[in-house]
């Protein structure tokens, strides 16, 4: 993602351009936690420009500017996503020290106490993440560099913000996966195995019954916590159950389910009068670039591709 780009984005608001310290000091302090900062010595001339957006429980923050800060900030009731898109952080979080690069991102959880520096010139993303979705230990590092759960939650992100950005249709269901891949984050696999042990058949009854569960809900955002009460199973169960019969977790199939309905609204000639965009979230996807990507992964063709197909070919 470009960061010009986002500066210019329709869905986001400018909230605050100037080269106040002290404006973008009680900013940042009112949004993403008890903060602190001050200019160092040597430091270019302060300049700052910060955009906002919100998708579903998720508050969105562009930081731009100049300027060599140091920060301090102890983390109140939610937790901070922050994504470098250019530049570069260097963080004390509770005793452990990351360096934040472009494409790296740290997760601050509520309590946290975090001593930074950052580079003259910055941009990065900053998603305020309710309490409620941090729920469990979570990986010791803050810094998301490592593990399968760290590029899933940095993906996620960056996707919420296109979706803020570009006014996305279904932006609901970004906001689904970030839910997830926090969740995720939160509950790795290796954290132990389930309580609940599921036979061969009843894993794969369990299974077929979640999966047309979740067909029936494909256009609604739902998450694992849904699908694991609707199956009256804990998470942990579902995901291993889903884990050993078909290789990937529950929400992954989801999207494979999701990408496939799209596939039949695409082939079906009722749905001409619709477009892309509106098929995609009629399927539970966000209407963008990514999705054409999963699509042309799983299918070996873009959206568009075989919708003129099937025309050429009725």
């Amino acid at each position: 993602m470009k960061p010009l780009q986002l500066l210019e984005a329709p869905g986001l608001h400018t909230v605050l351009r100037s080269d106040d310290f002290a404006a973008w000091e009680s900013l940042v302090a009112g949004t993403l936690g008890h903060h602190r900062s001050r200019l160092l010595p040597g430091s270019p001339p302060f300049q700052t420009h910060i955009r906002t957006a919100a998708v579903a429980e998720f508050e969105l923050v562009l930081l731009h500017g100049r300027g060599r800060l140091e920060l301090l900030r102890e983390q109140g009731g939610h937790g901070v996503l922050w994504l470098l898109l250019q530049g570069l952080t260097q963080e004390v979080i509770n005793g452990v020290e990351v360096v934040a690069e472009p494409g790296m991102g740290v997760l601050f959880r509520p309590g946290d106490a975090m001593r930074g520096l950052t580079s003259d010139a910055i941009t990065g993303l900053s998603i305020v993440i309710p309490g409620s979705c941090l729920g469990g230990p979570g990986p010791p590092s803050p810094l998301l560099d490592q593990g399968l759960a760290s590029p899933w939650l940095v993906t996620a992100g960056l996707q919420l913000a296109r979706a803020a950005a570009w006014q996305s249709r279904g932006s609901g269901h970004a906001a689904a996966d970030l839910v997830e891949a926090l969740h995720q984050w939160c509950h790795p696999p290796e954290a132990g195995r389930p309580g609940e042990r599921l036979s061969a058949a009843r894993r794969r009854r369990t299974v077929a019954e979640a999966r047309h569960w979740m067909e029936l809900h494909l256009a609604d955002r739902f998450s694992v916590d849904d699908l694991s009460r609707a199956m009256d199973l804990s998470v942990r169960t579902l995901q291993y159950g889903f884990q050993e019969e078909l290789g990937r977790t529950p929400m992954a199939e989801a999207r494979r389910l999701r990408l496939a309905r799209l596939r039949l609204l695409l082939l079906e000639a009722g749905q001409d009068h619709r477009s892309i965009a509106e098929l995609m979230q009629a399927a539970g996807l966000l209407a963008c670039g990514g999705t054409a990507a999963d699509y042309r992964r799983r299918w070996g063709e873009s959206p568009r591709g075989t919708r003129r197909r099937r025309t050429m070919n009725p």
